[in-house]
């Protein structure tokens, strides 16, 4: 646990293991009173993760789930989240980068103006964790819940629970068993929950997993984060800037660097996601995962060992089908 906390710049106190994202969400959610009325801040664009437990949180206490429309500059989607804080607002949760349409949402602003307000905020770093330097204390955010797999190059699938100390005692305990405790009297039945993050943790873990995910974290950290994102946003562009040259070209995510992040939707007039993909991949063997909820588009993946050749072939084949 400490270098996945050095890698985060945090103290492992803040740190409690979990099996992913929804995990560590579902442990907020559930640690938080909720009432009839009080309402939980979403974007338009989740996945699973937070969407599920979202509309179940709804369905069982009549909580108002509100979704934010997400948009192409940096000043007004802070303006567009803030606008919907409100006395009865319970929990800010977004994803840091949206998982279908790729924007990377300013958190650090939004964090702040949430805490100014006394709103916990949750962010879901699945998509962004490993990919440039992220002290989380520096993203101003309350919980966040982070994975082994994706950008961080881990096996699946191991998470991370982050709480910042000073909320450590506003999130009830939900589930409790071996490793919550800081002690247990067996034979007085008495019992002290540990007074870390690692109070949310219980029961057994894949141990080869997570000192896998260590190892991961310190290879990243070899290549240098720095590195990482600057190869990052060069790939993206040379797509991004290759789009704009192909007739009929659709992209979905924000073309700024600051709005976006290793993840590129794009599409094509006339076709839906599911048959380009499928061109694709019989023209020349280049697999694009399709939209998942709307089949709109492709979403296009660009890690750091990405080639600029693999860039220029996947365009040449974009423009063969236009």
């Amino acid at each position: 646990m400490a270098r996945l906390a050095r890698f985060f710049s945090v103290s492992p106190d803040d740190l409690a293991l979990m099996r992913g994202v929804s995990e560590a969400f579902q442990t907020v959610l559930r640690g938080l009173s909720w009432h009839s009325g009080d309402q939980l801040i979403i974007t338009a664009d989740e996945e699973a993760a937070l969407l599920l437990p979202a509309l179940h949180l709804r369905d069982r206490f009549g909580v108002d789930v509100v979704k934010i429309p997400l948009v192409d500059d940096f000043e007004e989607q802070i303006e567009v989240v803030t606008s919907l804080f409100t006395d009865r607002t319970r929990l800010v949760a977004l994803s840091h980068v949206t998982t279908d349409l790729g924007f990377r949402l300013p958190v650090e602003p939004i964090c702040a103006a949430a805490r100014a307000r006394g709103i916990p905020t949750f962010l879901d770093l699945a998509h962004s964790a490993g990919l440039y330097p992220m002290p989380l204390r520096e993203l101003n955010c309350d919980f966040a819940g982070i994975l082994s797999y994706k950008w961080m190059y881990a096996p699946y699938a191991s998470g991370l629970l982050y709480v910042h100390p000073d909320h450590l005692h506003d999130l009830k305990v939900t589930y409790a068993g071996g490793r919550s405790e800081a002690w247990l009297d067996f034979e007085n039945d008495r019992y002290e929950m540990r007074e870390t993050a690692e109070r949310f943790q219980y029961g057994p873990w894949s141990w080869p997993l997570v000192h896998a995910w260590a190892f991961a974290a310190d290879y990243l950290k070899d290549i240098g984060l720095e590195n990482i994102w600057s190869r990052t946003v060069a790939l993206t562009t040379r797509l991004k800037e290759g789009l704009k040259d192909i007739p009929g070209s659709i992209l979905y995510t924000p073309a700024s660097p600051d709005l976006s992040a290793a993840l590129v939707t794009f599409g094509l007039k006339g076709w839906n996601g599911e048959a380009l993909s499928q061109s694709l991949r019989e023209r020349r063997n280049i697999i694009i995962k399709p939209l998942p909820h709307t089949q709109e588009g492709l979403r296009a993946s660009i890690t750091f060992f990405t080639l600029e050749e693999e860039i220029d072939l996947l365009l040449e084949a974009l423009r063969e089908i236009c």
